[in-house]
């Protein structure tokens, strides 16, 4: 399964625009909450979608992620900003589903703005003042238990 992620209003709280800064660096709590609801399961494929992807790397945002959650950070993607003029975050989950073949996966987004993805979509959505907190941890979790029993999980 594929979790398709923003970062800030999500992992990084009360941020409204990304900082080329280098001491950006995800909020521990929210980092907590997400880590240790994918953690219980297998499969997981973490695709950051988030306007980092303008300024970082992928190496420098898998770093900021615990040392066995790292590895499952395994892209992010295309940047379609301007390109469209709704739902530019759906459309660019779409975009790298199809350049990977992944097309028929099923996939979770987590983010902060209800306007990135048309509302038949699974999206987890964050309050951007507190991120991912508890209660966002718990939907991600049944999320992936309800798409794991189904069985379109994907490689």
């Amino acid at each position: 399964m594929f979790i398709f992620l923003d970062i800030d209003g999500v992992l990084k709280p009360d941020q409204n625009s990304f900082s080329c800064r280098p001491h950006n660096v995800f909020d521990q709590n929210c980092l907590d909450n997400f880590e240790n609801a994918i953690r219980q399961f297998d499969n997981i494929k973490i695709v950051i979608s988030s306007t980092w992807k303008l300024v970082y790397t992928l190496k420098k945002i898998q770093q900021l992620f615990s040392d066995d959650i790292q590895p499952l950070v395994v892209g992010m993607t295309p940047d379609a900003y301007g390109q469209t003029t709704d739902y530019e975050r759906y459309k660019e989950v779409l975009a790298y589903l199809k350049k990977n073949n992944d097309e028929d996966c099923d996939w979770v987004a987590i983010d902060d703005d209800p306007e990135h993805y048309p509302k038949k979509c699974t999206v987890i959505l964050t309050e951007s003042s507190t991120g991912f907190n508890h209660t966002s941890a718990l939907e991600l979790e049944r999320l992936i238990s309800e798409k794991k029993h189904i069985g379109i999980y994907c490689h």
